[in-house]
């Protein structure tokens, strides 16, 4: 076995079996689990209890209307109230404070126009609030076309809800394809991507820097190339999280057919060009940025005095998911297209173009052969700073000073 395969070998058991790796593993999965059963537990909870609201109406115009236009809401009623005697008001509010009632609707008149205030104990519950602003738009709108001579009919024509179906034409094919669920897939594949440069990119430097502060480093290099070393740990600690994402994937799948058995008109599909696309652009990515991270790491002994380097770094991870929601709504602009082929920013943004429209091949193998190049360039400069740094003590370097270690390596 060469040595570069036992740095390998021990970079990747020794944080599989560690128990931040088995943590996370498991919390994520949970997490994603938690989308699904939380909105089905909530909907199973709320699917009894009704939200009761007392409803007193000073125009005396309106009432048939709204009752018609709240016949269709299943978790929401109405109580008419007539507050003409303050003993029937004080009832409405006792039943407020208790609990039976949830809260109370004026309607009057100002200046022909229709206000509703509504009081409760609670005005934040939005959906609520929601239910009975659109229900006495119905109704207003209801009692209009009645007045004007409509029949019954003519207004539910009128206020049948129109549904907007989407369809995406691929490969001069047209298919149907809910816009959500792309929408959704793009910033699942893209985020994924994101944690994976950060945090084990990251990790990689802090693995380089505990090595370093505690001297076995040097024991290291005497048996071990400095070379050997770095690709060692930049591959090792990538096949974690290759590892962990297929986990992930696979408990993504089991709780996909979960949610599309609970809800069928959902659809998330994955077609298997993404996924060859999607662990292409993770590898390219990984390693542009883990090389990088690994080369800050041998010039520093701790975290805080890295900072200067590892920020702009990190910077170069972030900017494309600033540009995230351009790309995905605009894909086949210029500056989306140009943005994408930037090297730094290709794992992200072009993964994210990939998802929502189709890419001409030439964009896809241009975006690669620059990244190739890029960390074949990067692999360089990270492997002449990392020979001289891994021995460097004591003294923080400067930026002009690690450019220096470029010509004594």
């Amino acid at each position: 076995m060469s040595k570069t395969a036992i740095v390998i070998r021990k970079e990747y058991l020794e944080r599989v079996k560690s128990k931040g790796f088995i943590i996370s593993t498991i919390l994520i999965p949970i997490l994603m689990s938690s989308f699904i059963v939380i909105p089905i537990l909530v909907t199973f909870l709320s699917s009894d209890s009704k939200t009761v609201v007392a409803v007193h109406d000073a125009t005396g115009k309106y009432q048939s209307a709204i009752e018609t236009a709240f016949e269709k809401q299943k978790t929401l009623s109405m109580l008419w109230v007539d507050w003409q005697k303050e003993s029937e008001r004080a009832a409405t509010l006792k039943g407020i404070e208790t609990g039976k009632i949830t809260g109370y609707l004026l309607l009057k008149e100002e200046n022909g126009k229709l206000e509703a205030i509504y009081t409760a104990k609670n005005i934040v519950d939005f959906n609520i609030n929601r239910k009975i602003e659109s229900t006495l738009q119905k109704a207003v709108s209801r009692l209009t076309l009645k007045n004007k001579g409509f029949s019954d009919d003519e207004i539910a024509s009128i206020e049948k809800p129109i549904e907007l179906k989407t369809q995406k034409i691929s490969g001069g094919a047209q298919g149907d394809k809910g816009a959500l669920s792309e929408f959704l897939l793009a910033y699942v594949m893209v985020m994924l991507i994101y944690g994976t440069l950060l945090t084990y990119g990251i990790s990689v430097m802090s693995s380089v820097m505990e090595e370093k502060s505690s001297k076995v480093m040097e024991v290291l290099i005497a048996s071990v190339k400095p070379f050997e070393l770095m690709v060692g740990k930049v591959v090792g600690i990538g096949l974690v999280a290759f590892t962990q994402y297929v986990i992930w994937a696979v408990v993504a799948l089991v709780l996909s057919a979960a949610s599309l058995q609970y809800n069928p008109k959902f659809q998330f599909e994955i077609a298997p060009h993404l996924l060859v696309y999607f662990v292409l652009y993770f590898i390219l990515g990984y390693l542009i940025y883990a090389t990088l991270y690994a080369a800050v790491g041998s010039a520093f002994e701790n975290a805080q005095d890295a900072q200067p380097l590892t920020t702009p770094i990190t910077f170069l991870i972030i900017i494309p998911i600033i540009a995230m929601n351009y790309v995905i709504s605009k894909p086949d602009s210029v500056a989306s297209v140009v943005l994408s082929l930037i090297p730094f920013f290709s794992p992200i943004l072009m993964m994210g173009r990939l998802t929502i429209t189709d890419v001409p091949f030439w964009q896809v193998l241009l975006s690669i052969t620059l990244m190739v190049g890029t960390f074949y360039g990067v692999m360089l400069f990270s492997a002449k700073v990392y020979r001289v740094g891994v021995l460097m003590y004591g003294k923080k370097p400067t930026l002009a000073e690690i450019f220096k270690w470029l010509k004594y390596a």
